[in-house]
């Protein structure tokens, strides 16, 4: 990937179509010329995530695309292979995968699914896309490595030791960006910006070596945001 003009990344999604559409319009994505990965978290929260899992599906496996997955990815992926759990009050309470993913955005999700009249469908297909899709990817650009991943990593672990649960849930990087000392690039979404204090537009920490692509897309006052990792251009959505 040493040829490549832009390096592009995506933050969250969360079902929010129009948002997603403007940026990815500027963006104007070339896959003769860009490298475009996705962080993840497609669905769940907006009210849109049915085009937008739709796109993702049509688009995956097309030349020089990666889609990750994120923790909502995975939590729709656990409540549904556990659909045939029992629906009653002691697990909704206690936590089951399904009352976990609902509480989570995954209402939203479900409800849009279900007015499709294409439920059973739909869920089939986005379990398939689900399983294909990796917890992370390496880079090599320009003599700089990239490590890009939903939520979290440790930085001295290689990516392939690194644990499941690490990579689509934990924030320790987010918010303390100083556990990163290493020398490549790391390449966030999961933790919305706005929530450590910034204004919603990706935010490069620690000599530009820390990466958060998170800009709360659902938010009021959020955002979807791409971003050149190679220039620092960043092509967002209006709020």
């Amino acid at each position: 990937m040493d040829r490549i003009e832009r390096l592009l990344v995506f933050g969250d999604i969360h079902g929010k179509w129009d948002r997603f559409m403007m940026a990815y319009q500027k963006a104007a994505f070339n896959p003769d010329k860009d490298l475009l990965i996705f962080l993840g978290d497609y669905l769940d929260r907006g009210e849109q995530p049915v085009p937008v899992m739709e796109w993702v599906m049509e688009h995956l496996g097309q030349k020089h695309i990666v889609f990750l997955r994120g923790n909502h990815e995975q939590m729709f992926y656990t409540a549904m292979k556990a659909k045939d759990e029992p629906d009653n009050l002691l697990s909704f309470l206690f936590g089951s995968p399904k009352a976990l993913w609902l509480n989570n955005g995954g209402s939203i999700t479900l409800s849009e699914i279900e007015k499709t009249d294409r439920k059973d469908i739909l869920i089939d297909s986005w379990l398939k896309l689900i399983d294909q899709l990796p917890l992370y990817t390496e880079v090599k650009v320009n003599g700089r490595i990239y490590w890009f991943m939903h939520a979290d990593c440790e930085p001295d672990v290689p990516l392939a030791e690194q644990k499941t649960r690490t990579l689509l849930w934990n924030r320790s990087l987010a918010m303390h960006p100083q556990l990163h000392q290493g020398k490549q690039i790391i390449v966030l979404g999961h933790t919305p910006v706005q929530a450590l204090g910034y204004q919603a537009n990706p935010q490069w920490l620690q000599d530009g070596r820390l990466v958060l692509m998170d800009t709360g897309s659902f938010m009021g006052n959020g955002r979807v945001s791409c971003a050149d990792l190679l220039s620092g251009e960043v092509y967002q959505s209006s709020i």
